[in-house]
């Protein structure tokens, strides 16, 4: 076995975990794809949220402690970090150069560099999985996929295997949002974090961009943190890279991935039929209610429990109702 063959495997298999758990999102909500509040990486009872990169990103960085990069732009900038295992003017990868936790890059987006605008993961077996729009990350065979895909400005056109083998392991310190960063802290990528916050309007009055994260640079990053409402440890790490991300791309102005083209997917949700009952704390009679539902609602389907009480999705919180008043069905579901 490869020294990081397993590695792979834990990648594909943190994406199919959570297959139909995710809301759609390209908000700051994108930074939960295990769950939230938790986020914990294998969580699969939890609610969670993403797009297209953050799944891969979330999923390969669980596994391996490699950042690829906030955004499929970000990543494509970073592809020299992985490897290009496989890469074509057509319209398919040959599949014969992929292994699990391969990601796929297709065109989409003409405002980022070389057009890329969507992302998938190759999980092995013909298949890829990823998070288009609605409910997902969702599981495609993959031949079929990319002929969904084939036309000059939607095509699959490069593999990069950003989990190698020994010595081809990217450094997870070679980008911004690779490593910890903090009080003491120097380097390309804290230069390039002073200058993202002088970019958005945090001052740095006596040592600007020059690598170095002293008092000043500490200062700066906790007015960022508690101006996105994150602890203000003056720490950066991966939270706060995800919203530093987000908010420049919001002061850029940066076009969306192309999630919101992709097939509508049908997307599981819970009907209730028994007139008005309780949805409750958890799956039993004995739990305490939370609020009422009535019949004809629809509610996201996030779980169902061994005795079938189906957990639902209400509004930032879950809660459980009884399948003798509620029925499992899928929907149709168009996000925009």
């Amino acid at each position: 076995m490869a020294k990081n063959e397993g590695v792979r495997d834990l990648a594909a298999d943190l994406m199919l975990g959570r297959v139909r758990k995710n809301s759609y999102t390209q908000g700051g909500n994108r930074k939960y794809f295990f769950g939230k509040p938790d986020n914990e990486p294998g969580n699969v009872t939890q609610k969670g949220y993403s797009d297209c990169s953050s799944a891969v990103r979330a999923a390969i960085r669980a596994a391996a402690g490699v950042d690829i990069g906030a955004n499929t732009n970000e990543q494509i900038k970073n592809r020299t970090n992985g490897v290009i295992v496989d890469q074509t003017d057509g319209y398919y990868p040959d599949e014969s150069r992929l292994l699990p936790g391969d990601c796929l890059y297709f065109k989409g987006n003409t405002s980022h560099a070389l057009d890329v605008g969507h992302v998938e993961m190759y999980v092995g077996g013909g298949q890829c999985c990823g998070h288009g729009s609605g409910t997902g990350p969702t599981v495609k065979n993959l031949r079929d996929y990319c002929k969904s895909r084939a036309s000059a400005s939607r095509r699959y056109f490069m593999a990069v295997r950003w989990i190698g083998d020994g010595e081809s392991v990217p450094d997870a310190g070679s980008t911004l949002g690779g490593r910890l960063l903090k009080r003491g802290s120097s380097g390309e990528d804290v230069r390039d974090l002073q200058k993202y916050l002088l970019e958005l309007g945090y001052e740095l009055p006596r040592y600007g961009a020059d690598g170095y994260y002293g008092a000043e640079t500490e200062e700066a990053v906790k007015q960022f943190q508690r101006a996105h409402d994150l602890a203000a440890d003056g720490d950066y790490g991966p939270l706060t890279h995800a919203a530093l991300m987000a908010a420049l791309d919001a002061l850029n102005g940066d076009a969306p991935e192309d999630g919101g083209d992709e097939e509508t997917q049908p997307t599981p949700v819970v009907a209730v039929t028994g007139g008005s009952v309780y949805a409750r704390k958890g799956p039993a009679v004995s739990y305490g209610a939370i609020t009422i539902v009535h019949e004809g609602e629809t509610y996201p389907h996030i779980a169902t429990a061994r005795n079938g009480w189906y957990c639902i999705a209400i509004a930032d919180t879950t809660a459980w109702v009884s399948n003798r008043y509620s029925v499992l069905r899928e929907e149709e579901v168009q996000e925009a």
